[in-house]
């Protein structure tokens, strides 16, 4: 079989953008460490120091650098919504702290040395770092995109099945389909047409609506047709260009979408031109504020299912490089043209949301 231009594309996205990520990841977590034992024992041994104070200042240094060894040597361009510099220096000063108080532990409890203790400390620090920040530094859309265009057309199908997947999981995206349907059917009257993009199998659409799928998964797309979810779709590997007829919809579906785009104000033009200039876009994206519920769940099931089960999708964090709160979700519409009628948390995890054209932006 010939390679497409498209497919040639790609395997240089492979080649550019997969190399040298978790070397650059270990570099950067060896050096700091070091420099906080090196900076934690000359202010001890030499400059006469209290223990706790020394290695406060080594851990302060510590997250300072890796503030600038994460935006000098590992950049990601795909990384969106990143923590404002008051907030991040604040959270340095607070980690700073904690590694004290694992300091005085380590020290009083199992009565070691400072160099030991300091060790400990640091190790600790590391896999909390690593669990529950660094590795949000991993999440990609393209190379998500490049493992989710070759996934099987039933896959959604299958994250509903406990004898398949953990019941949480199971529990978690069933749940999500049902209350999506309920959200939807809200909003649906007879003879009204729907485009869902970034559709997937679709498997919100149990009331079989005239649904019009975009995706960039064929196989799915085709199983969600033949499944009488869809009744068409097109395939598009890029959602500002989906090629539907202009103010042809009444509602458009964006589903566990908005996360994953590169390109939102570009999205949300194409959006504008496709729905009608009565219609309404309907939205769900991850609840996914820092250390909230979805943080923290969705990033074990990362770790887990990246690195022990060996899924290359779940080591990029499944595309997800836009984290939003009700705020950020509201800032986003509205700043692409849209109003809100309604917007409402779902299980603790989900956000949904119901906009509206907003013929006075510009």
């Amino acid at each position: 079989m010939t390679e497409t231009t498209a497919d040639m594309e790609t395997t240089k996205k492979i080649k550019r953008l997969r190399y040298s990520q978790t070397l650059i990841f270990l570099l950067g977590g060896f050096s700091g460490s070091a420099l906080n034992l090196l900076v934690s024992s000359f202010l001890f041994y030499h400059a006469g120091l209290n223990p706790y104070v020394s290695f406060f200042c080594g851990t302060l240094c510590n997250e300072l650098y890796h503030h600038v060894f994460y935006r000098v040597v590992f950049v990601n361009r795909e990384i969106r919504m990143n923590t404002a510099l008051p907030l991040q220096l604040f959270l340095y000063l607070c980690v700073a702290f904690g590694s004290v108080l694992l300091l005085s532990l380590f020290i009083n409890v199992l009565k070691v040395g400072f160099v030991w203790a300091a060790l400990l400390s640091i190790a600790t620090l590391s896999l909390l770092n690593v669990l529950l920040i660094r590795i949000s530094t991993f999440s990609s859309s393209e190379l998500a995109d490049i493992q989710y265009r070759e996934m099987n057309g039933n896959y959604y199908q299958d994250q509903t099945d406990d004898s398949k997947v953990s019941r949480f999981r199971a529990w978690y995206h069933a749940s999500r389909y049902r209350k999506l349907t309920d959200f939807v059917g809200k909003y649906y009257q007879p003879g009204y047409r729907i485009a869902d993009l970034g559709c997937g199998n679709c498997l919100w659409n149990t009331g079989h609506f005239p649904v019009t799928g975009v995706d960039i998964n064929k196989q799915m797309l085709e199983w969600a047709k033949s499944n009488q979810y869809l009744s068409d779709f097109r395939i598009s590997d890029d959602l500002s260009r989906t090629g539907l007829p202009q103010q042809s919809f009444d509602r458009v579906v964006m589903s566990e979408t908005l996360e994953h785009l590169l390109n939102i104000p570009d999205v949300m033009k194409e959006v504008h031109r496709i729905l009608k200039k009565d219609g309404i876009l309907l939205v769900t994206v991850p609840y996914d504020f820092f250390l909230g519920p979805f943080f923290i769940l969705f990033n074990l099931n990362c770790v887990y299912m990246g690195y022990c089960r060996g899924s290359q999708y779940h080591k990029y964090r499944c595309g997800h490089i836009n984290h939003f709160t009700k705020q950020r979700l509201h800032k986003t519409l509205s700043e692409n043209g849209f109003q809100i009628r309604d917007i409402f948390v779902v299980n603790g995890l989900l956000l949904y949301a119901a906009a509206e054209k907003d013929f006075t932006h510009r």
